[in-house]
């Protein structure tokens, strides 16, 4: 359904070339030519669209190897199912030469520093998520395979796993501690010590004896529905120590030449999967980072716009969606920020960035408390779109995707959107002006 409404402030109409430079250069919230016009505003409609269908499908996999921060543990989430974060560290030599051959272990242990905090368009997000006092278990693996330095890690990665070298069982200490400390087993420790003195000369065979270590939560946590935190894996302060002959310690760093891995398994819940497997439309959807789900949004009305060809100038194109209010807690914040990108023209079941919209500060995306939800704007977008109509004589509108960040900040948020088309939960509305 579109309903329009004609604004008519202006009775002199600026010529097409003048309006479209001038327009490039506002920011999107900007209604076109109120600051030339002052109070007026050129002969506009308004249109509203409601005929708008939503449903969750698979989210795509995000590259890991290069994240600020790394997550860590596992949730059983009543709503979207089991969340795991597994990780991969990589300690590396800052002292060579040394020799412990002659030396017994006391005891061996990982150190990674948590994450409390990031900052984000002035908004401060607390790295934690789930019940933070469940206990969950985590085993310590050694790599078994060369992680290459020229190729790229996404979310979808599986290490290939060697020896279990130590499980950590218990709760994230979040609040009374700087580091998540897992003891691992002395046998590691000791093997780590009796290793020939020429393992510690030089980096690249202490890395052939050393590839790494991955941390795997196991899915079901002993108590709580479980939790994930994040932590610093890549400065010194995260770090392999060996405590051995009673009062000696080695530390081996993970510093920021260490390579550091997310990756991430879901086991969605019954109906999140029924959705996964329909063409439908939901009154009710789902997002999730870590390559969970996102929302594929159709709205139909859009094209009519589209196809008025070039002699028409978006003033303004938004859309709005609302979360809903009873699925936030205190375990569950609402996102920060949410992304809205288009299917890929390559495979429409991946995303791609939308132009001019990689940026939230003018563009929207950020939650806001006011609407319980979230507004994006998509003039450039709308615009280019009907300036390859004009080209072309075929519409490139595929409909929008609505996501979660998994980026920054790293925190593994969820939001339930209430996406009722009948009850006018997702709103766009598009202003424009027809240059005749």
């Amino acid at each position: 359904m579109i309903n329009t409404k004609l604004n008519i402030k202006s009775k002199g109409l600026l010529p097409l070339f003048f309006l479209l430079v001038f327009w490039g250069c506002k920011k999107e919230t900007t209604d076109i030519g109120v600051d030339i016009l002052g109070d007026g505003n050129l002969n506009s409609v308004e249109v509203v669209l409601s005929d708008i269908s939503a449903r969750s499908v698979r989210d795509d996999s995000s590259r890991t190897d290069n994240l600020t921060s790394n997550s860590l543990g596992v949730i059983n989430d009543p709503i979207f199912g089991m969340s795991k974060s597994c990780l991969i560290v990589q300690p590396r030599l800052t002292q060579f030469g040394t020799d412990e051959t002659s030396k017994s272990i006391d005891s061996i242990k990982l150190i990674l520093k948590y994450d409390y905090e990031q900052t984000v368009s002035g908004i401060k997000n607390i790295l934690k998520y789930g019940d933070i006092n469940s206990e969950i278990v985590m085993d310590v693996y050694k790599l078994n395979k060369d992680l290459v330095d020229t190729v790229k890690y996404y979310s979808t990665f599986r290490p290939e796993l060697g020896d279990l070298v130590g499980t950590f069982t218990g709760s994230f200490n979040f609040s009374d501690s700087t580091s998540l400390e897992i003891m691992l087993n002395n046998s590691f420790g000791q093997e780590m010590l009796d290793w020939n003195s020429d393992i510690y000369k030089d980096e690249a065979k202490f890395l052939e004896a050393l590839k790494g270590l991955v941390i795997v939560p196991r899915n079901n946590p002993l108590s709580g529905e479980g939790a994930i935190v994040c932590v610093e894996a890549g400065i010194n302060s995260s770090k392999l120590q060996l405590f051995y002959n009673d009062s000696l310690t080695k530390t081996i760093p993970m510093g920021s030449s260490s390579r550091r891995i997310n990756y991430y398994e879901t086991d969605p819940t019954a109906n999140l999967t029924n959705q996964f497997n329909s063409v439908n439309t939901f009154t009710t959807t789902y997002a999730q980072s870590f390559g969970g789900a996102k929302i594929k949004v159709d709205v139909a009305g859009l094209d009519s716009i589209i196809k008025m060809g070039g002699n028409v100038v978006i003033n303004e194109a938004k859309i709005t969606f609302l979360l809903d209010q009873l699925s936030i807690t205190d375990a569950y914040k609402a996102p920060s920020r949410m992304f809205l990108v288009v299917p890929d023209t390559v495979n429409s079941k991946y995303s791609m960035p939308i132009i001019d919209l990689l940026t939230t500060s003018n563009y929207g995306g950020i939650y806001d408390s006011d609407i319980k939800g979230y507004e994006f704007h998509f003039n450039r977008y709308l615009q280019q779109l009907v300036k390859e109509y004009t080209k072309t004589g075929k519409s490139n509108f595929n409909g929008f995707y609505l996501s979660i960040p998994s980026d920054y900040p790293v925190t593994p948020y969820r939001g339930v959107f209430k996406t009722d088309k009948n009850a006018g939960d997702i709103k766009v509305s598009v202003t424009y002006t027809k240059l005749d």
